[in-house]
């Protein structure tokens, strides 16, 4: 049999994944992003960021290739019919009737083989390039081909064939109804259709619709259908008895196939919606060790999507550490990005774990092995504290846990103590960091953390000028400015020199 196993994992099996506390997805707003990206139909995936390049890889030539409109609208055609197939099968379930459960199995076995044979011939006229696709698609051949396959699917024709034969006619008089045998009379439906031909808008394309109101019969409908299968007891033998053999109708390895499939389709319909919006996305360059890390035009994905229902667009900003470069501190006014700013780095590592495009127009990142954030909570605000506490308590944990291949995020941390304090216990933690060779972002207002050594880079969210502090939302490459802040803090108060002024007049 040709080697397939998943166009997930390939052929590594369901290899090693990075270790993640959930909070971190809640607080890097993946949760949000996943939601509108398939939900918990995929979680097994979403919550499994990889640390192999080799698998990144090879999900990045599946997406390439689906990315493609004529090749995305074959597999959504699998997927519509892969649907179908599904609700004839729940709806075989949940009858009581056994012919009529049975019949509903066999019309969603004439849906799968429709569906499989639809696509196996499609992809031969594709130009596949991705060895996930390629791989499925020989499988397919020998699947189809392979004679377990069409004595299934052959039987299922003539069973429908024989049943589909059948003839009988229906009489109903006041109350009673009876079936009785065919001897060549008028189809009676077929006289109705005629006589209302004529009430139908001229040209309609559409043709007459038929419309069941309920998917399970009545009591006078399941006489009739015994009635007939008492009549013709060798066609419904063979129905039963070709229910019975095949009631496991979906094959393992085609159901697998579906759902992942649908994994990278739901996220591509996500992309493509924030395309539409003006979001660029690319296939970052994943590298096992460290080797640089940066962005171009990076931004807040969730935040993206957020600000695309009410049509605006989210301002981008750009990262680089190179050389000794292991962490971003940033700084700068409240509600000027910064938080924002680290929810986008995670966003990016993660989603690269993943194999997904990411939001920007470049990118290089480093696979981890695991993803670390603290972000001061609420309650920790109200309980200043006990807060304390508890941060170091989290902050000690990750601080014990990181390697040279982790990635940690934090944001304001250390805010519930005092200036002094936090620039004391703040430049330990960065020590701490910095030694491991994790990288980092390090959301703060102590300005002087941003000057530890050259393993850190200071970023500040910039502000229109002194004279007019607008936030910009872009996070800048530059030393911090406590000065401006204050400024804006002021501004803000009414406490500048020229409102004062301007009171006491």
């Amino acid at each position: 049999m040709s080697r397939f196993s998943s166009i997930v994992w390939g052929h590594a099996g369901e290899t090693a994944t990075v270790a993640v506390a959930p909070e971190a997805l809640t607080d890097l707003n993946l949760d949000q992003i996943f939601a509108a990206a398939g939900g918990e139909l995929h979680a097994a995936v979403h919550r499994r960021p990889l640390s192999d390049v080799s698998v990144v890889r090879y999900r990045h030539e599946v997406f390439a290739d689906l990315a493609d409109d004529a090749m995305r609208a074959v597999f959504d055609a699998f997927v519509a019919g892969m649907r179908s197939v599904r609700k004839h099968l729940e709806r075989a379930g949940e009858m009581k009737n056994a012919c009529q459960r049975d019949r509903w199995q066999l019309d969603g076995e004439a849906v799968y083989v429709r569906t499989l044979e639809e696509l196996h011939n499609a992809l031969h006229e594709l130009p596949l390039r991705a060895t996930g696709l390629l791989e499925w698609r020989a499988w397919l051949d020998e699947h189809l081909n392979g004679a377990e396959f069409r004595e299934f699917a052959d039987d299922g024709a003539n069973v429908r064939s024989a049943l589909e034969s059948l003839r009988y006619t229906i009489h109903v008089q006041g109350r009673q109804v009876v079936v009785g045998s065919y001897a060549g009379q008028s189809d009676y439906s077929e006289v109705i259709a005629n006589a209302l031909a004529r009430l139908r808008p001229v040209n309609d394309p559409r043709g007459p619709r038929v419309i069941d109101p309920w998917p399970d019969m009545n009591e006078v409908e399941e006489q009739i259908l015994a009635t007939v299968a008492d009549r013709h007891p060798r066609e419904f033998r063979r129905l039963a008895q070709h229910a019975r053999q095949y009631r496991e109708v979906i094959d393992a390895t085609v159901a697998r196939f579906d759902l992942e499939l649908r994994f990278y389709l739901d996220y591509l319909r996500f992309v493509q919606r924030l395309e539409r919006h003006g979001a660029r996305f690319c296939y970052p360059e994943v590298t096992a060790d460290f080797a640089g890390m940066f962005v171009e035009g990076g931004y807040d994905l969730a935040l993206a999507n957020t600000l695309a229902a009410g049509d605006k667009t989210v301002v981008t900003n750009d990262f680089r550490l190179d050389g000794a470069e292991r962490m971003l501190v940033v700084t700068g006014p409240n509600q000027g990005g910064k938080s924002t700013f680290g929810r986008m780095f995670g966003q990016l590592t993660y989603l690269a774990a993943l194999g997904c495009p990411v939001p920007g127009s470049r990118a290089r990142v480093m696979l981890s092995d695991g993803l670390f954030t603290h972000f001061v909570r609420e309650d920790d605000a109200n309980d200043p504290d006990g807060a304390l506490a508890q941060e170091l308590l989290r902050l000690h944990e990750i601080l014990n846990r990181i390697t040279p291949h982790s990635i940690v995020i934090l944001n304001e941390s250390l805010s519930t103590t005092t200036a002094a304090d936090a620039a004391l216990l703040g430049g330990e933690v960065v020590r701490r960091i910095v030694s491991s060779g994790a990288v980092a972002v390090f959301v703060t207002f102590v300005g002087e953390l941003a000057e530890w050594g050259p393993e850190v880079v200071s970023m500040v969210a910039g502000i229109e000028s002194d004279d007019d502090p607008v936030r910009t939302f872009r996070i800048e490459r530059r030393p911090p400015d406590g000065l401006t802040y204050a400024a804006v803090v002021a501004q803000r108060h009414g406490l500048t020199y020229e409102a004062i002024r301007e009171r006491v007049r």
